[in-house]
């Protein structure tokens, strides 16, 4: 990462940190902010899977539903801390994507995605009816989290805690991306069969990558369920038009950059909001279907690619005017 990179990424990270408390957003407003960054979690999950490894999920929503679970029968059962839970719940919830990889070895394609789904399906249908662990209809009512004594009570002082383990996850991600680990996944990603005769273990990564995806949807899962607060396996969040969304949002921001799965999670989940007061039914589906299509047509690298093309060539045009001052001025 160049310097100028460094210093974009360290602007974001202060007007991220300092614009909620100035702006003092309402409650609805505030909730909407945290829960963007937990789906930005998602994404950058996702994309590491799909962007960067190649691979297809349509069962995101299934991971999300284990993480959330799984923290909140950490906390309120057995009453482990709720940063322990959260490391825990991704774990967990990385080894169910790590067995969910295994079979999906022999799949690609279409097959590997109607597998996916199956899996989405049967995680609801199984919450469902294990009601000791999930409540059933009746839901379980996850605790607030809390350190030294501190309860983040408010959706303020919750959002500094998925914003910290946001831009954990987006430098881990970086990092990743930039070793053998991540060298190897888009080199199976660009071909399977050049990157075996390189000496890749296709199994290997397409597993680990497997993994890690769910690991990161299994901490935003337990994010969610102490946001939320009650939830219950029917949770829109745990369905397959949720985990059709996650795919939406690095299709908008753009597959294989870790930006655009931000900006696609911010767009997904503030757009149904807004226009949620707007007389047409269902316009919300109706706007972002329509982003899609033009994402596909005119931008199918997505918003990031384009915003990053646009500032190459406003800087190569204002580079063209300077040059053309000095000129001026030294005749």
């Amino acid at each position: 990462m160049n310097a100028k990179k460094y210093i974009s990424w360290i602007v974001l990270i202060l007007i991220a940190t300092l614009i909620p408390p100035i702006l003092n957003l309402p409650g609805s407003l505030q909730y909407l902010l945290d829960l963007s960054l937990i789906y930005a979690i998602v994404a950058i999950g996702l994309n590491l899977l799909m962007g960067y490894a190649g691979q297809i999920s349509l069962g995101h929503g299934a991971f999300l539903a284990v993480g959330a679970y799984t923290s909140a029968y950490l906390t309120l059962t057995l009453h482990v801390p709720f940063f322990i839970a959260l490391i825990l719940s991704g774990l967990i919830t990385g080894i169910v994507g790590i067995l969910l990889g295994l079979p999906a070895l022999k799949l690609e394609g279409n097959y590997l995605a109607i597998a996916t789904l199956g899996f989405g399906v049967a995680v609801t249908q199984i919450f469902a009816i294990w009601t000791s662990f999930t409540g059933g209809f009746s839901g379980i009512k996850p605790l607030k989290p809390e350190l030294f004594g501190f309860k983040f009570n408010s959706y303020l002082s919750y959002y500094y805690i998925i914003l910290i383990l946001t831009i954990v996850l987006v430098i881990l991600t970086w990092n990743i991306i930039r070793t053998k680990v991540g060298r190897s996944l888009m080199a199976m990603r660009d071909s399977e069969i050049a990157a075996k005769a390189m000496g890749i273990n296709v199994s290997y990564y397409k597993t680990l990558a497997f993994g890690l995806s769910a690991f990161y949807t299994g901490i935003a899962g337990s994010l969610y369920a102490h946001l939320l607060g009650f939830m219950t396996p029917y949770d829109y969040a745990f369905s397959i038009g949720m985990s059709l969304n996650f795919l939406a949002m690095i299709v908008i921001g753009g597959i294989g950059t870790i930006s655009g799965s931000i900006i696609g999670a911010i767009i997904m989940t503030w757009l149904p909001q807004i226009t949620s007061n707007l007389p047409i039914k269902s316009l919300s589906q109706i706007i972002t279907g329509a982003i899609i299509i033009a994402v596909v047509i005119f931008y199918p690298n997505g918003i990031a690619y384009a915003g990053a093309r646009l500032k190459d060539k406003f800087e190569k045009l204002f580079a063209k005017h300077q040059e053309k001052i000095v000129v001026k001025i030294e005749k």
